[in-house]
């Protein structure tokens, strides 16, 4: 495969990561293929993941002129803001994405840095490499451009009262101005909301978790070499050993903390038999949705996840 074309596939394989995941059925209180919310639908995802192709590829690109010592203005946060709103604009729908791209745009840029620097695609190394590019390179124009993709993904677990200490609220119509005045670069956003807030977490900590799922995503595909049962399981894996921060912000640790216990006996049954699995996660999901209890966070990570493990296969991801 020559190397434009090598390129060019990667932002397949990660555009397919949202795709991927939205299909999984059933992922108890998200979106898939047998549940809508009011605001977002299953083919809201599927516009999203198309539009996002665009965009990663052009990320994949910007990180191969970081690589050659181009210095940009602007690393991800373009990339996050423009894809939030084109997907609400095209679909019609609500926040599908805010969380996803988040994940995906540093691992992008980090896969475009690697193959332009000659050096191998290991998802162990890129994982690494999109945390440290954006520790480095993220600009107070990155954090301008987040800011305006959060308002305009709207998302109900930020509120104008968030106590935010030195930066400022998303609502403050004078964010630009209070952000430039700060020196606030993306980074520093992150590394302030990694401590309520998984999905920055993750990207300030060079994404263990996702990391983790992509091996057992990759262990369960060989096993039952079943796309939608390796997803649901790795679902349910992220959900058992990781508190879900949405669910705090919306419902309080012991909800949250409820929630993942019992993600884990739903996973051990579900590793024994996917008959009785089946049936207790579409209760399970029953029952979150009836409390409007939607793990979002988690749901973001298992977009990361099965990204890393397509960067790992690069070609015919969807078989073993």
């Amino acid at each position: 495969m020559n190397h434009e074309k090598q390129l060019r596939y990667l932002s397949y394989v990660l555009a397919s990561a949202i795709a991927l995941e939205v299909a999984g059925f059933p992922k108890p209180g998200n979106v898939h293929r047998f549940r809508n919310f009011v605001d977002t639908i299953f083919e809201d995802f599927l516009v999203t993941a198309v539009i996002a192709e665009h965009h990663l590829y052009r990320a994949i690109l910007r990180g191969c002129r970081l690589a050659e010592g181009f210095k940009p203005k602007v690393l991800v946060g373009d990339f996050i803001e423009e894809t939030v709103r084109e997907s609400r604009t095209v679909s019609g729908g609500g926040n599908t994405c805010l969380g996803s791209t988040l994940l995906l745009y540093p691992l992008a840029i980090a896969c475009g840095y690697t193959l332009c620097s000659g050096n191998v695609l290991k998802p162990e190394n890129v994982v690494y490499l999109a945390k440290d590019l954006v520790e480095k390179y993220s600009t107070i124009s990155d954090s301008i451009h987040f800011y305006n993709a959060v308002r305009i993904a709207s998302p109900s677990y930020i509120k104008k009262d968030d106590v935010t200490d030195v930066f400022p609220s998303v609502w403050d119509e004078r964010y630009r101005e209070r952000l430039r005045a700060g020196n606030h670069r993306f980074w520093d956003i992150l590394l302030y909301s990694s401590r309520n807030d998984i999905v920055c977490r993750e990207v300030v900590e060079g994404y263990p978790r996702s990391l983790r799922n992509s091996y057992y995503l990759e262990k369960k595909l060989n096993i039952y070499r079943d796309w939608n049962r390796a997803v649901v399981e790795t679902y349910l894996y992220q959900l058992s050993n990781d508190i879900d921060t949405l669910i705090v912000k919306k419902h309080g640790l012991e909800i949250a903390l409820y929630v993942s216990e019992k993600a884990r006996e739903i996973l051990d049954i579900c590793s024994r038999s996917w008959e009785k699995c089946l049936e207790i996660v579409e209760q399970f999901d029953k029952e979150l949705v009836k409390k409007n209890i939607n793990p979002g966070s988690s749901a973001d990570i298992v977009v990361s996840s099965i990204a890393l493990y397509a960067i790992k296969k690069k070609i015919s991801i969807l078989r073993p």
